[in-house]
C-alpha cells in the first residue's frame, strides 16, 4: 500500500499496519468473517524510530477522520481536552483518536500509575468502546504507563518498534 512507502524497512510492522487499515476501510467484509477491528493500537519504542510516521501512515491509509491529542496544556485543562477529543471523535465516527507521545501525558514522577491523565484516557476508551472510535497511541517508554491502560480491551495490539529497521 503506497501510504506506507515513507516507512523505510520494518516490513512486518508495515504489513500489520496495512492489515489494520484494510480492516478499517472494509469493516463490513471483516465482520462477515467474524473478525473484529482491535479497539486500539499502541506503537512503542525508542525516540526517533518512526512511531509517529507509522501512525500517520496508518491514519492516511484508513481514510478515517483523525483527532490528535498531544499534551500542550496544564494538567487540569488537559483532562478536559482528552474528554472533549473523544466526544468529538465519537460524534464523527468512524474516526481515530491519536494519542501522540502518550507516556508524556502525566508528570514525570516515578510513580504516577494513578495519574488523572491516564485515568481519563482509560475511562474515555471504555466509554467510547463499540462506537467506532479507534484509539492509536505512540509511546517512548511503555513502562511509564499503568498496566491497566496497556491491557487487552483498551489496546488490543501493542507493537514494539525496534531500532533495527529490518524487522
Amino acid at each position: 500500500m503506497k501510504e506506507f512507502d515513507p516507512i523505510i524497512g520494518y516490513s512486518e510492522i508495515k504489513k500489520e499496519l496495512s492489515q489494520i487499515a484494510d480492516m478499517m476501510r472494509n469493516a463490513n467484509e471483516y465482520e462477515k468473517l467474524g473478525v473484529r477491528l482491535p479497539y486500539g493500537l499502541m506503537l512503542h519504542g525508542a525516540p526517533g524510530v518512526g512511531k509517529t510516521l507509522m501512525a500517520n501512515c496508518l491514519i492516511k491509509a484508513s481514510g478515517r477522520k483523525v483527532f490528535i491529542c498531544r499534551k500542550d496544556k496544564p494538567n487540569g485543562e488537559f483532562i478536559k481536552v482528552i474528554r472533549d477529543l473523544f466526544e468529538e471523535a465519537a460524534a464523527n465516527a468512524p474516526s481515530i483518536v491519536f494519542l501522540d507521545d502518550m507516556d508524556k501525558f502525566a508528570n514525570t514522577d516515578t510513580d504516577h500509575t494513578y495519574a488523572e491523565e491516564y485515568i481519563s484516557v482509560q475511562s474515555c476508551i471504555d466509554q467510547y468502546k463499540g462506537r467506532n472510535v479507534f484509539v492509536l497511541a505512540t509511546v517512548n517508554d511503555i513502562n511509564m504507563l499503568p498496566s491497566s491502560l496497556r491491557r487487552v480491551g483498551r489496546f488490543d495490539r501493542i507493537i514494539e518498534v525496534p531500532t533495527d529497521r529490518k524487522s
